[in-house]
């Protein structure tokens, strides 16, 4: 997990495995819902006698693999139906998966199946579901995650304990800690409060980091804008190209009947022309004839005369 929010998250489920680490010591462990791994190593490192990681996807299981190694057992299987027998192991951590789980009831009563008569389980809950538990489990204590911004003084080469840690922040309803359980099947484990300290996490980082995003997002929103912006300008070109259009069909259509018009026009004035053309003739023909009849009527007087 590259950014802040990731590294943060990252130290808060690593937190979650430490404080669950002070119950595996010698114990056969299930580690439902493994991820890439990361809390499975802890348990192994803590003193666990058998570490088991189970994720329902192959390829997350892969990655878990290459960074686990040896020191637990990491198999891909459906965390609805856990592929264990009967009491396989003392204790199961799950974390971060009943929210994310269809058949949750289904989920709690395989966990409790897979443990062992002195079983426990350490699991992250989302409200109203503790009552889930204690129907399945004699003994559920609660627990509560406060993941908050922290500053530490302690002596030079050293860390600050546990029980020197104070919230000094006021109230925030906006707040909401994360609710954890410790479920026994006769009773459940003394675990201490644990404050851990990860990564540094610098404000003015945050402070860039959110800047930079804004920034982002900003750039994007232009963006958005501009595009829409042409895309407004476009549909306008759109609807100018089509008045014109429909004005050139318009006048097109005024054309042709015009054009209509003036055809009927040409056709009526052949037609006169042809009339004409005949009547010419006509006239022609009758004063060719009567030319012919004075040249024989003459013709008749000088013979006469003669």
């Amino acid at each position: 997990m590259g950014s802040l929010a990731g590294r943060a998250l990252e130290a808060e489920q690593l937190t979650r495995y430490r404080w669950a680490a002070q119950a595996v010591s010698g114990k056969d462990v299930l580690d439902a819902g493994c991820g890439a791994g990361l809390g499975t190593r802890i348990l192994a490192q803590a003193g666990a006698r058998r570490v088991t990681g189970l994720d329902a996807s192959e390829k997350t299981v892969a990655e878990a693999v290459r960074r686990v190694g040896d020191v637990a057992e990491l198999v891909a299987g459906d965390l609805e139906t856990l592929p264990f027998a009967p009491a396989a192991f003392d204790v199961a951590v799950c974390f971060d998966v009943v929210e994310r789980v269809e058949q949750r009831e289904q989920l709690l009563d395989e966990l409790e199946r897979v443990l062992g008569e002195d079983g426990i389980l350490l699991i992250s809950l989302p409200g109203g579901v503790e009552g889930e538990l204690t129907s399945r489990f004699p003994a559920v204590s609660l627990h509560r995650q406060h993941s908050r911004l922290a500053s530490a003084i302690a002596a030079d080469g050293g860390l600050p304990q546990a029980d020197s840690a104070r919230v000094v922040a006021p109230p925030d309803a906006a707040h909401v800690p994360a609710t954890l359980a410790v479920a026994g099947k006769r009773e459940t484990p003394d675990l201490r409060d644990l404050v851990v300290l990860a990564e540094a996490l610098e404000v003015q980082r945050w402070e860039d980091e959110v800047t930079r995003a804004r920034r982002q997002t900003d750039e994007a929103v232009r963006q958005v804008e501009a595009a829409r912006g042409r895309e407004e300008q476009a549909a306008s070109e759109r609807q100018l190209v089509a008045r014109r259009l429909i004005e050139a069909e318009q006048l097109t259509a005024q054309a042709q009947v015009r054009v209509g018009s003036l055809e009927e026009e040409i056709g009526r004035r052949r037609e006169e022309i042809v009339s004409r053309d005949a009547a010419v003739a006509a006239l022609r023909q009758t004063a060719s004839r009567g030319m012919a009849s004075l040249r024989r009527g003459a013709k008749a007087l000088l013979g006469a005369r003669r």
